[in-house]
């Protein structure tokens, strides 16, 4: 049987684990109710304090650790400077680790993060559902997780409004005349990935147009992989139209598009999903989903911050709107020659 864990007494007691420790450290007052609650929880299910812990608790750092999934990504490291800007004006350092979309990396990052004693950790997870993880979070270090929230998690986060921004692009497609729209989307576990596939369903739905699952292909949230899938939908399915839901993808995808001369917009529309300086240089510059990158980075600093200083926290899970930016590559009167510049 397993150790019980603060968590297992804050579940038990219906309280947040900050409010556990207060009692076990008596950092804070807590109403004579709720901690009778939770001493009753921690006799209950056998929980034993661990004075060593917190010891080092006492002698945190001032580093931050952050983890995400593809420093080659534009977003993250956008979203990575939002965070930079917020914690170096506070006083702490960061510490980067990337994890190429493996979760067992990251494991090895949170171990490696929670050894040296970093006094918050920013995580861009990996994994679908947060028990793939659970143990592995430390539970004397804050936490938020940003861009994808794993099934379970009961951690501060801030994301952003995909389905709504995927169903925005779709729903443009399909205003302007296109049925037939590919879907080219990232690794089938991530949230992001459910989130952005459920928007591209409901404006087929809406539309009442049924929903083909092969016109939905894996790009895996890279370059290569947005080549291949680009190449596998053009070699397999009649399509008019392309939503790409990342950056990197698009760029595969506009690759292929130009190696087999097929033109944009006048033979196939394509809106992506995140906007940078690039989407706009293209000739026809690209229609995109923009999202809020470096206010991701902020506000989950800030969240950050009001749990290191035992603040609470306004709006515990953030969802940050996209925007829409039409430009011409969704626009098949548009006569201009392309690029992938």
């Amino acid at each position: 049987m397993n150790k019980p864990s603060i968590r297992d007494v804050a579940q038990k007691a219906d309280v947040s684990t900050a409010t556990v420790s207060h009692v076990i450290n008596g950092t804070r007052y807590v109403a004579e109710t709720t901690a009778t609650r939770v001493q009753l929880a921690m006799e209950t299910l056998g929980y034993i304090p661990n004075h060593a812990a917190k010891t080092l608790r006492s002698q945190k750092t001032s580093t931050i650790g952050i983890i995400v999934p593809d420093l080659a990504n534009h977003f993250f490291t956008s979203v990575v400077k939002g965070i930079e800007d917020v914690l170096e004006k506070a006083g702490y350092q960061l510490l980067v680790g990337n994890t190429n979309e493996r979760v067992d990396v990251e494991i090895q990052k949170l171990q490696a993060f929670t050894s040296q004693q970093v006094s918050g950790l920013i995580v861009a997870t990996s994994a679908l559902d947060v028990k793939d993880i659970q143990v592995y979070l430390p539970e004397d270090v804050p936490i938020v997780f940003i861009d994808r929230v794993p099934k379970g998690m009961d951690q501060p986060s801030v994301t952003v409004a995909n389905e709504e921004g995927a169903f925005s692009a779709v729903s443009e497609l399909l205003s302007t005349g296109h049925k037939h729209i590919g879907m080219i989307t990232g690794l089938n576990q991530l949230s992001t990935t459910v989130e952005r596939t459920s928007g591209y369903k409901r404006a087929l739905q809406e539309a009442k147009l049924p929903y083909n699952p092969a016109l939905v292909k894996s790009g895996d949230s890279h370059v290569q992989g947005g080549y291949n899938a680009c190449k596998h939908l053009f070699e397999t399915e009649q399509i008019t139209a392309l939503f790409v839901a990342n950056n990197l993808m698009c760029i595969g995808a506009i690759t292929y598009l130009k190696e087999q001369n097929i033109h944009i917009p006048r033979e196939v529309a394509v809106i992506g999903f995140d906007d940078y300086e690039w989407a706009n240089i293209t000739a026809p510059p690209l229609s995109v989903v923009h999202q809020p990158v470096f206010d991701i980075g902020v506000r989950a600093s800030e969240k950050l911050l009001a749990q290191i200083n035992e603040q609470p926290i306004e709006n515990r899970h953030e969802l940050l709107e996209t925007s829409l930016i039409l430009r011409s590559s969704h626009n098949k009167n548009d006569e201009s020659e392309w690029s992938t510049c």
